[in-house]
């Protein structure tokens, strides 16, 4: 088996007497593709913010290659470079242009000169195609538009692992395709990619492994095609009876 990237072991999460994750654990290796799906509130959000510490864990570790980032001392902003997340609301910079957002991470995390940082924006907004709009401000772009400026400005940070937190969530059915398809191509590169989706399409196709949630808990995990095709507990079969008839 191959070595893994990253890895929660053991995660716990509470909000009050709210129990959202309950001893969940699984790793991703370097090039796999994870989709999590499962019912809202199953705790697929909230696993992906403890992997980056959004959320701090109540219990358990989350390691990158083999080592604690809950350690004292662990380098916390270099990690979020090398582990880049891409949110439900885009979180642009608004008084930022296209190519700013993709910009401004590189020279204050990583140290880049402005002008290499510059060059490297613009192809990763070629990538997703929206090297056009690189003078437009987030407010002037359609839905679809702002995510992929989002995903862009993540890749220009040169991560190892990047997070999908639901990135098509928040948009509108007809600009639903256009995230698809750059995520499908950027899976194709290798990517070592975890993507919190409602997409079946997308968990059963262009994942290398689906894992399915539900009550705070990973209920199955394993090859899409069996787990879309053959399920082997109820909880999933009646899931995925639901999402896709």
């Amino acid at each position: 088996m191959a070595e893994s990237v990253l890895a929660v072991q053991s995660i716990q999460k509470a909000f009050g007497a709210l129990k959202v994750l309950r001893d969940v654990s699984f790793a991703a290796a370097r090039g796999d593709v994870v989709s999590i799906i499962g019912a809202s509130g199953s705790g697929k959000s909230t696993l992906l913010r403890c992997m980056n510490l959004l959320e701090t864990p109540d219990g358990g570790d989350v390691r990158f290659h083999g080592q604690s980032i809950l350690a004292p001392g662990f380098p916390l902003s270099r990690y979020r470079a090398q582990v880049g997340m891409v949110f439900q609301q885009f979180n642009l910079f608004s008084n930022m242009d296209a190519l700013e957002n993709c910009v401004r991470g590189q020279v204050k995390v990583l140290g880049v000169p402005r002008a290499e940082a510059r060059d490297r924006a613009m192809g990763y907004l070629k990538q997703v195609g929206m090297e056009a709009f690189a003078a437009a401000r987030p407010q002037q772009l359609s839905g679809g538009q702002r995510q992929r400026v989002a995903i862009a400005r993540a890749l220009a940070m040169q991560p190892e692992v990047l997070l999908f937190d639901e990135p098509t969530s928040a948009l509108d059915p007809e600009m639903v395709g256009e995230v698809l398809r750059v995520m499908r191509d950027l899976a194709g590169t290798g990517l070592t990619m975890i993507v919190v989706t409602h997409e079946m399409a997308f968990a059963r196709d262009v994942s290398s492994r689906t894992v399915f949630m539900d009550g705070g808990v990973i209920v199955e995990e394993g090859d899409p095609r069996t787990l879309f095709t053959s399920p082997i507990h109820e909880r999933t079969r009646a899931f995925l009876k639901r999402m896709l008839e």
